[in-house]
Order: structure tokens, then C-alpha cells, then sequence
């Protein structure tokens, strides 16, 4: 019987230990979803560009344009490290380019590019209807 309590406590405490997630993969994870721009590299607040990250490795940028319009530009993206190579399709050219990730936490998110200009990002929440709420 004492056996089977030693057994029982051993296997509940590898349960209850999980194997700590790597950086670089909690990174990746964490980078997913759609991220608003709050701050240009000229200082701007004043920009309407919206970055989504998906799980697959999709990438989709949207700006609404002075005149209204609205540009998408689709394209993929990994992480690695502090880094996050992307490349973009601009209609016939496609651009390719590796962002250093400076802050990354679950609300904000700074870009620093090649010519060493930031950006800076806040995550946009996702309004879930209540499930008491009547339509």
C-alpha cells in the first residue's frame, strides 16, 4: 500500500511540473494577433496601420490611406530570437525585410528596423460578445 502512495505522489508531481515553454517559442506565441500601431518612426501617432500575425505563419498588414482607402498586403513571417524576418508581396514585387523585436509583452510591441527606425505597437482586444447578452 505505501508503494502505491509513493507511485501515486511521484506521477502526480511529474503532472504537476510541465517542462518550462522555450523563449523563442512563448515569443512566437506571444507575437500572435493583431497589433495596432501607436507610435511611426518619424514620432506620429497619427498612423492608421494595423498588423495581424497569424499561428500558420501569415502575415497581413492593413492602412487606411489619407483618402480612405484601404491597402492589404499579405505575406509570412517566423521568429527568431529577438528577430522577425517577414516578406511581403507589394503588387508585382515582393519585399523582404528582418525586424528586431526590442519589447514584447502581451499589450505592447516595439519594432526596431534595418535603418535602425522604431516602432511601437499596442495589441488590439478582441470584443467577445456576453453570452447572456440577447441580439
Amino acid at each position: 500500500m505505501r508503494f502505491v502512495v509513493v507511485v501515486l505522489a511521484a506521477l502526480w508531481g511529474a503532472f504537476a511540473v510541465a517542462a518550462p515553454v522555450p523563449k523563442e517559442r512563448a515569443d512566437a506565441e506571444k507575437v500572435v494577433g493583431t497589433w495596432r500601431m501607436t507610435l511611426d518612426s518619424r514620432g506620429s501617432s497619427d498612423v492608421n496601420l494595423e498588423l495581424d500575425f497569424h499561428q500558420s505563419g501569415k502575415m497581413v498588414i492593413r492602412q487606411m490611406l489619407a483618402n480612405g482607402t484601404q491597402s492589404v498586403y499579405e505575406g509570412t513571417y517566423r521568429v527568431v530570437g529577438n528577430e522577425l524576418p517577414y516578406d511581403v508581396r507589394l503588387g508585382t514585387r515582393t519585399k523582404k525585410e528582418t525586424l528586431i523585436i526590442k519589447k514584447l509583452t502581451a499589450d505592447e510591441l516595439i519594432l526596431i528596423d534595418p535603418d535602425g527606425l522604431k516602432e511601437e505597437f499596442t495589441r488590439v482586444k478582441k470584443i467577445e460578445p456576453k453570452k447572456d447578452e440577447k441580439k
